[in-house]
């Protein structure tokens, strides 16, 4: 058996990624030069991470409350794969096109399921590696830790995001065991995907949430190392991972780390258990349930006159509405983060002891501070990472991407009707976000206003570079529109340009806090923003026809 999942898991790896090496495509020059720039923007990521976590812990050490650092990395790694795998394991699991060839072989529901979960493992080790390893090894190293912390971090690094996967990818498999009981199955991928980051969301505020007053709070902060405990208990194993990494005494670390095994090895060997019952099911009911309705074509509607803009638009935003694995991996992002970040807002302001807490922490803010503006911007330019609508807009179209070259509008205008997608789900999500911050945080009406502005125009920036990305290295040759996002390396730009707009947000605000008030301040942020987003679209224009030579 073991030899069955060890050769499946490799044939699924080398399947799941085969598609991302297109050095072929390019002459060695070219690809060289890509590899480069990745291992720039991969040295940049773990750049930004590491100074990050340098500036986090000098402080938190000042005031002897450094092991919080652990929880809230650890905690981060948890929430980030419980969202990240249950996009992956749906796909993987379920609408992976190997799965036409696998499910007919003589092979145990069991053998598939853990070769399938062993794929998902290591592709989010690649993660945890930047999030995780370099965080804690430069909390070893201002901390002195000796040798054994080291071992321990990466024995920790290795199981703790097990179970965060197995939860996520038990909940997949729940969901689509009702898969044989619908007839449209682009619906139902929808509809559960919904369902399953709301159980995860809900669940998570659950387990967070805390009944301490601000009393306690105080307390906790006045005890050495006690803000930690606000965390320990918001994961199952988080507890056994802090203490291991933590305790004094070298006997309980290393119990906590068995524990930690051994608490992981059960529930793998629970899941699965469920997971050779549920699998089949589901993977069958999905590759031959539904059925195609046919339609009959309204002419009136179909024919009707309309203007270049909103036919080129309403196209982009069909593609992405009507694709499920678009719009999960593009749009829903901006709709329902915001969206759940609202409800456990507004939960958390009903809960008399959290509602307590915010006014506690609102009488010594300043409503007009720029580390008010620095803050929700940089909360905004995150949640962006996670819209890939520019950064694909070329790769969605595949071979049809043509279609561009053939029609009668200019190739900047269609260039700009691209982003504009793009554009209007950031600016949603920034709106949003402004919103929940006005709630909390009660902040001049006026400079939540410029925030938003600035935001937008941020927005717009972004928009436009990452369809720069898109046009310099399309990925137009796919068999799966999962591969366009998850086989893509250019998503990773996303990230990159977002982090450096974070980058260059905080060293704003702390060179120039005390040269302007924050009104200024922010309004210079815009205008730069403003310069450089002309700038950026002029330069697409001067080079478009330069920039179109990819599109075939």
């Amino acid at each position: 058996m073991k030899s069955k999942v060890l050769s499946l898991s490799k044939v699924i790896f080398k399947n799941s990624f085969q598609n991302m090496e297109t050095a072929k495509e390019v002459n060695n020059k070219k690809s060289k030069s890509m590899i480069i720039l990745y291992i720039f923007a991969f040295l940049y990521l773990a750049g930004i991470v590491g100074v990050f976590s340098n500036s986090l812990i000098s402080e938190l050490l000042k005031i002897h409350q450094e092991k919080m650092f652990l929880g809230v990395i650890l905690l981060g790694i948890a929430g980030f794969v419980l969202i990240q795998t249950i996009f992956s394991a749906i796909n993987l699991l379920y609408y992976s096109k190997d799965n036409e060839y696998i499910l007919p072989l003589p092979l145990k529901p069991s053998q598939i399921v853990i070769a399938k979960t062993n794929v998902l493992l290591v592709t989010e080790y690649f993660i945890v590696a930047i999030l995780g390893l370099i965080p804690l090894s430069i909390y070893g190293i201002l901390t002195y830790a000796n040798i054994l912390y080291y071992i321990e971090m990466v024995i920790v690094l290795l199981i703790f995001p097990i179970i965060p996967i197995l939860i996520s990818s038990l909940l997949v498999l729940i969901v689509m065991s009702f898969a044989k009981f619908t007839k449209n199955r682009n619906r139902f991928q929808l509809i559960a995907t919904i369902l399953i980051l709301v159980i995860v969301f809900i669940a998570s505020f659950a387990m967070g949430n805390t009944d301490s007053s601000p009393e306690e709070l105080v307390q906790m902060v006045m005890k050495a190392n006690g803000m930690v405990e606000l965390v320990k208990n918001a994961f199952p194993t988080l507890g056994m991972a802090i203490e291991s990494l933590t305790n004094v005494n070298i006997g309980i670390q290393l119990l906590n780390i068995i524990l930690l095994i051994a608490t992981t090895a059960i529930i793998y060997a629970l899941y699965v258990f469920v997971g050779q019952k549920l699998y089949l099911k589901g993977a069958v009911g999905n590759l031959y349930s539904g059925k195609k309705n046919k339609k009959k074509i309204d002419e009136k509607k179909a024919f009707k006159n309309s203007t270049i803009f909103k036919t080129y638009v309403g196209k982009e935003f069909k593609i992405l509405l009507r694709n499920p694995i678009f719009f999960m991996q593009c749009v829903l992002p901006a709709i329902l983060f915001p969206i759940l970040i609202i409800g456990m807002t507004i939960l958390g302001i009903n809960e008399e002891s959290n509602g307590q807490t915010i006014d506690f922490a609102n009488m010594f803010i300043n409503k007009t501070s720029i580390y008010i503006g620095i803050g929700i911007l940089c909360v905004i330019q995150f949640f962006l990472m996670f819209i890939y609508i520019s950064v694909t807009a070329i790769s969605r179209d595949g071979q049809n991407a043509s279609f561009m070259k053939y029609i009668p509008v200019k190739y900047m205008k269609q260039i700009d009707y691209k982003v504009m997608p793009n554009i209007i789900m950031t600016s949603i999500m920034s709106i949003i976000t402004v919103i929940i911050a006005g709630i909390l945080i009660k902040a001049d009406i006026l400079y939540l206003l410029l925030i938003l502005i600035t935001s937008i125009i941020m927005g717009v920036f972004q928009s436009y570079v990452l369809i720069i990305v898109d046009l310099k290295k399309p990925k137009l040759e796919w068999n799966s529109e999962y591969a366009v996002v998850k086989q893509n390396m250019n998503l990773i730009w996303s990230v990159v340009i977002s982090l450096i707009s974070i980058t260059v947000l905080i060293i704003s605000g702390v060179v120039l806090e005390n040269t302007f008030n924050s009104f200024i301040l922010t309004g210079i942020i815009a205008l730069v923003y403003l310069l450089v987003t002309i700038i950026t679209r002029n330069y697409i224009n001067n080079n478009i026809n330069k920039l179109m030579e990819k599109i075939y």
